[in-house]
């Protein structure tokens, strides 16, 4: 089995899974009891939050909120920041925990706009600035898409945002970049920051979200009080430790990780342009990911294709796993690209553990596919 999905989720480290089965049976104290035991899980609780700051290279002072997933964070970032005398401003690039609650927001009242992409599904920076004055109260825009890989530079945009307007917030989707790419908060002007445990081989169930010290954030659940009261419900302490975990295991061996996976994704590019033909790189122009590689294959469907190389047990995806149910692809139609070849997309994201020789039985019976569908078109 070859597993190129990894934007979707990703395999959970063994060690991480074991540590997790431990602290459910020894760790399993509910945090908010008022006895010795749970004292101790909560305090560990926040050692586990503190230890997440430090890696986002964020201030101690700053906060830290874990959640159910970062679909959940990032509805909870959005509708706790937005004002209705405040325009809310948001990139048309973004996931769609992030879109879909910003339309959400429009058909509640809210004043919603969209920010364009370029060509190479950047944020599309002369757009922002004739969007960007006084009436605007937040933006949104992803750090790493999980469509193509195109990395938004996050320290220059929200410096210019917060230069523009200085009273707007700045919110990240860092979903894709944390522990993937170089994450450094402290260099940055952002206000809020999502991240997820199963996009870094930790359990899934378990998402967090950054929010600098200062920030006011209307909860949009009410309950317990848990987590600041921003997010009730008792937290899910062997998953919260889990992802501690696995941040830290990605965080260890980054720089390894990093190059390993640039030759993995220019080996692959260099294969497909000697092995097939008829194809577009998206945002090969951009700075992109390693962990991603978006292709459209001309005059072939790409979900066809999907499930030819499934025969192989070869796994890979048409785009983001959040939209499979929707027809066509918003983030490579904003980026300019026409529906014909879009239908021919397909989206191939790596981990630490794949291999070159992966690549090479891929490519093999990717050409040989794309070869047959054609044939019968």
């Amino acid at each position: 089995m070859i597993y190129f999905d990894n934007s979707a989720t990703t395999c959970t480290n063994s060690e991480v899974a074991k540590y997790v089965c431990d602290c459910s049976t020894k760790l399993f104290y509910n945090p908010s009891s008022v006895y010795a035991p749970s004292i101790n899980v909560k305090n560990i609780l926040n050692e586990a939050r503190a230890k997440m700051l430090k890696m986002l290279h964020a201030s101690s002072s700053d906060n830290l909120y874990f959640t159910g997933s970062a679909t959940e964070a990032n509805n909870i970032i959005l509708n706790g920041l937005a004002r209705k005398n405040k325009k809310i401003l948001v990139s048309i690039g973004e996931h769609p925990s992030v879109f879909e609650t910003a339309k959400n927001l429009k058909n509640s009242g809210f004043n919603v706009e969209f920010i364009n992409l370029t060509k190479d599904g950047l944020l599309d920076i002369q757009h922002l600035k004739t969007l960007l004055n006084s009436d605007v109260g937040l933006v949104s825009f992803i750090h790493v898409s999980n469509e193509t890989g195109a990395i938004n530079d996050i320290a220059s945009i929200s410096k210019l945002i917060k230069q523009t307007v200085p009273t707007c917030l700045v919110h990240c989707d860092g979903v894709q970049a944390f522990c993937k790419v170089d994450v450094n908060l402290s260099n940055t002007m952002v206000d809020a920051y999502t991240i997820s445990s199963h996009k870094i081989c930790g359990p899934k169930g378990v998402g967090a979200f950054y929010l600098r010290h200062g920030v006011n954030l209307k909860p949009s659940v009410f309950g317990g009080g848990q987590e600041s009261n921003i997010r009730p419900g008792t937290e899910n302490v062997p998953g919260i430790l889990g992802f501690v975990k696995a941040a830290e295991i990605m965080q260890s061996n980054f720089e390894q990780n990093y190059k390993k996976t640039v030759d993995l994704k220019n080996y692959m590019m260099q294969k497909l342009q000697q092995n097939c033909t008829n194809f577009i790189i998206n945002a090969q122009n951009a700075n992109t990911s390693p962990y991603v590689l978006s292709v459209s294959f001309k005059e072939v469907r790409g979900e066809v294709l999907l499930h030819a190389l499934e025969k192989y047990e070869i796994y890979v995806s048409t785009g983001s796993a959040c939209s499979s149910k929707i027809a066509g692809n918003r983030v490579l139609s904003a980026m300019g690209q026409n529906q014909n070849d879009i239908m021919g997309n397909i989206r191939f994201s790596f981990c630490n553990d794949n291999t070159k020789e992966e690549v090479d039985f891929v490519v093999e019976k990717l050409s040989f596919e794309l070869n047959n569908l054609r044939r019968i078109k």
